[in-house]
């Protein structure tokens, strides 16, 4: 008997999506962030996990790399479960019998636009500081992780029009090869002279801007590469094969590819800016080897017990996200009103920044909560 009767969701990709924008919004914004971090004794677990996180400078000519934190894990971890829901939301439009395409390219258009838009609202719709300290506004009409997830979906969805899973796969392998040669031959993985980078700086140049360390025109290309890979995932998880079957497909396909990534680290530095191929293998390797964990717990053993606050983000990720990203400053003000009164209670302001973000925490978990339950009653 199918351990998951109920196909049209998963739970174990709600909980893996969960818990990536968890950590991301609550754990790594309210426990992690720098001005709260910083009251932390430093040799404190949590100081080590933070502060391991080498990825945010780029690898030196000569230094071998130190691999990736947490942090650098979530973008691609989140690019995985876009790929896995592409996969799970828009194959009713693509069936043995054939594709609806009118029905399969609104219900594309409606949601890639939908991200795209609430993206760009994110960083000022099309004026916006391209980084910390900008004295004006440049353009810049691609620079949001909604819009990397936008273009992951439209790539994961398209895929699925490709019939043939090894074409998908070995459409999805070119991408990343691809942008993988680029990165090798026109540069090297420093940060500014990567070719990522360059041709960033070239055409932000042509439009009057400045480019950001974070690359997204090049990277692209490997973006589009891991939704379709994920997309087929999903498609293991959608299949009709037997659930352990399922597990072992996902774990083992996991190792490999984190395999990969691994081998190639020692030639290719791992580095997010610029998702080298190592760095691209070992994320969605693991992404991977999580999916399947997470599927034998929650939809084989049934082990669902505690995981809902974990679900009511996987399953609000979008809001979630909004309401941080779009509304930060209001969370921060509102915070900073229900905590003036602290320092004086302790007659200290040391532990300040704790009781404030953990305030603007929890404001934040009210508010999903909120919407969840006027989303549940429309």
């Amino acid at each position: 008997m199918d351990a998951n009767p109920d196909r049209k969701r998963l739970f174990c990709v709600d909980l893996l999506r969960g818990l990536d924008i968890f950590y991301l919004l609550v754990i790594s914004y309210g426990i992690l962030m720098p001005g709260v971090f910083k009251v932390w004794p430093l040799e404190s677990p949590a100081a080590i996990a933070f502060w391991k996180h080498s990825l945010t400078a780029f690898a030196a000519p000569g230094n071998s790399p130190t691999g990736f934190g947490i942090l650098d894990f979530t973008q691609p971890l989140f690019i995985f479960v876009t790929g896995v829901s592409a996969s799970l939301a828009m194959r009713k439009f693509v069936t043995a019998a054939g594709v609806d395409l009118a029905a399969f390219w609104k219900r594309l258009a409606q949601r890639t636009l939908m991200l795209w838009a609430l993206g760009s609202l994110i960083r000022g719709v099309l004026t916006f500081k391209l980084f910390v300290g900008a004295s004006t506004p440049s353009f810049c009409f691609y620079s949001d992780t909604l819009h990397t997830i936008a273009l992951a979906y439209f790539a994961a969805s398209v895929g699925l029009l490709l019939r043939k899973a090894w074409l998908r796969f070995a459409v999805a392998i070119l991408l990343i090869v691809g942008t993988a040669v680029v990165l090798a031959c026109c540069g090297d993985y420093t940060q500014h002279g990567n070719a990522a980078r360059i041709f960033e700086e070239w055409v932000y140049a042509k439009l009057g801007g400045k480019a950001k360390d974070f690359c997204y025109l090049l990277t692209t290309f490997s973006w589009a590469g891991m939704g379709i890979l994920a997309s087929l995932a999903g498609d293991v998880l959608k299949s009709e094969r037997a659930p352990w079957v399922k597990a072992k497909m996902l774990a083992l396909t996991g190792a490999a590819a984190w395999m990969v990534g691994w081998v190639l680290s020692f030639w290719i530095p791992p580095i997010r800016y610029i998702y080298t191929i190592s760095f691209v293998f070992e994320t969605q390797g693991l992404a991977a080897l999580l999916l399947a964990g997470l599927f034998v717990l929650s939809d084989i053993w049934g082990l669902r017990r505690g995981t809902g606050l974990i679900i009511l983000f996987g399953q609000t990720s979008l809001a979630a996200w909004m309401m941080m990203n779009f509304f930060g400053e209001s969370l921060s003000a509102a915070a900073s009103r229900f905590t003036v009164g602290i320092p004086t209670l302790l007659g200290s302001s040391t532990y300040q920044p704790l009781f404030q973000c953990a305030v603007r925490m929890a404001i934040l978990i009210w508010a999903v909560w909120a919407w969840s339950r006027l989303r549940t009653k429309r």
